[in-house]
């Protein structure tokens, strides 16, 4: 099979600029076309256009907060409108390299800076979701470990759904290197619901504690389906009678998980 030819970052950014200027023309827009303007250009029209009358006031609270880490992704080659577009666009350029989503490894630290400092939980999701791929495994790993044990004051991960999205994040990369870290993090009850990704991913860390550990995770109601579901995973037959037991929980989840598990020690 003949290898796909590479793209450069000028070709991937030219691409990026003219799907948006493609974009441009197809949907009218207050002052025409995007074409021939710089980025800053483009995301200064933008706004304006959130300001007109009738737009929805989340799309122009968005794009005011993310104004500053696209304008730092348009200078390393990235010259997108919106943190999600990193991960969701494919770009066609045409035979032979054809369809491709666009290669934004270069844009890790750029984002790993702005989730520190972001305050618009949206923007903070979008930008978690674009450092979770496993290639930005290594560089994300210390700071959203950081991110769910010290939060700083005011910072969105200190809500609900974005902890437990971090805590999911976090679960994707275990490995064996951060074993003492997962566990202790995964036993501190203190961390709520926000922990379950991690718990449920804790065998990836090849450790031997894990499934004393989960085990002793089965009381713990903010946990126990995610401990259920690992222990069923790694077919811990000593887990056998704890989830037998499980079966009579008042917890739909918790007997819903066990009797899969079960299922895997048979």
């Amino acid at each position: 099979m003949r290898a796909i030819s590479s793209v450069t970052s000028e070709q991937q950014a030219e691409r990026i600029r003219r799907y948006y200027e493609e974009k441009s023309r197809t949907r009218p827009r207050k002052g025409g076309s995007w074409t021939g303007l710089s980025h800053e250009e483009v995301v200064e029209r933008v706004l304006n256009e959130f300001d007109e009358p009738g737009v929805p006031g989340a799309q122009r609270d968005y794009m005011r907060a993310a104004a500053g880490v696209l304008r730092d992704l348009a200078a390393i080659g990235l010259p997108v409108l919106a943190v999600q577009d990193l991960y969701q666009l494919r770009l066609n350029f045409g035979p032979p390299i054809g369809s491709k989503p666009i290669d934004y490894r270069a844009a890790v630290p750029v984002l790993l800076d702005w989730i520190t400092k972001v305050d618009y939980p949206p923007l903070a999701h979008d930008i978690l979701h674009a450092v979770s791929p496993g290639f930005a495994k290594k560089q994300a790993r210390p700071v959203l470990l950081r991110l769910f044990t010290r939060p700083p004051a005011g910072s969105p991960f200190t809500l609900d759904n974005l902890r437990a999205s971090l805590g999911i994040s976090l679960g994707d990369f275990a490995d064996p290197s951060v074993a003492d870290e997962y566990i202790a993090l995964a036993l501190d009850r203190g961390h709520g619901e926000a922990r379950s990704g991690i718990v449920q991913k804790l065998p990836k860390t090849k450790d031997e504690r894990v499934p004393e550990v989960l085990l002793s995770l089965m009381d713990d109601s903010a946990v126990a389906p995610f401990a259920i579901q690992a222990l069923g995973r790694i077919k811990y037959a000593p887990a056998k009678p704890h989830l037998e037991r499980a079966l009579d929980s008042e917890d739909w989840n918790v007997r819903t998980q066990a009797k899969k598990a079960l299922k895997r020690l048979d």
